[in-house]
């Protein structure tokens, strides 16, 4: 009887062993928003009119979004040299927003010609998905709102972004 008992606990034993592969296709999208943590899900990129790219996150009240030009198809993941750096608060054309819906109000702060600034780094980008970092600092739009008037984003991560 011992001896059953004992060769049924090992084969649940090795039955339960298995490895549990799942594929996630979604890509992460986070950063320390005003010394918290901020994660957005559903991200995506897609390439605009202009040949602009924009990498967007969200969550139930929050979009954060940020526009460059499209890179090259040339960055070497493995080479530091070969990555392509967006300055912001240069221009209107690489910038970074961010929107915070409440019940009653939506606050816009966004980055610009001398508004704001920060810098997006693409370390990979093969034309299906794009990785890379960001940091930025965004002014609200609205000076005259109840909202605070600047967005402080570090150490921004986006990795495996599909491009669509």
């Amino acid at each position: 009887m011992k001896k059953i008992l004992c060769l049924l606990f090992i084969a649940a034993t090795l039955a339960s062993c298995g490895e549990d592969i799942r594929n996630d296709n979604t890509g992460v999208f986070r950063g320390i928003k005003d010394n918290g943590l901020w994660e957005g899900g559903n991200a995506k990129a897609t390439i605009g009119v202009g040949s602009k790219l924009t990498i967007e996150a969200v969550t139930l009240t929050e979009i954060m979004s940020l526009r460059i030009q499209l890179p090259p198809l040339s960055i070497d993941p493995r080479n530091e040299n070969t990555f392509v750096r967006y300055a912001l608060g240069t221009n209107n054309v690489n910038y970074a927003s961010y929107i915070l819906t409440t019940p009653t109000e939506q606050f816009i702060y966004k980055t610009g010609i001398g508004v704001g600034d920060g810098e997006v780094v693409i370390s990979q980008y093969d034309g299906n998905t794009v990785s890379g970092t960001f940091r930025f600092n965004a002014f609200n739009e609205d000076p005259d709102s109840e909202g605070q008037p600047v967005v402080n984003l570090q150490e921004g991560v986006f990795y495996k972004v599909p491009v669509n």
